[in-house]
């Protein structure tokens, strides 16, 4: 347990630190629930989608 609790620090906190600093997560722009969840959802599809479009690249340049 202890082996994956230190990784935790490079995937998971890493991505929200990423949130907060690049995406304006500190403070709340909205009012209402629902509309934080829309942003947090659109915001971290986005995040989602540049992981994927990196991964890809990554992925071609080996089989290249």
């Amino acid at each position: 347990m202890k082996e994956v609790y230190g990784c935790r620090k490079e995937t998971i906190e890493r991505i929200f630190g990423t949130a907060k600093e690049n995406h304006g997560f500190r403070y709340t722009q909205m009012y209402g629930k629902a509309r934080m969840e829309m942003k947090t959802a659109l915001t971290f599809a986005g995040m989602n989608i540049k992981k994927l479009a990196t991964c890809i690249k990554k992925w071609e340049m080996v089989t290249a």
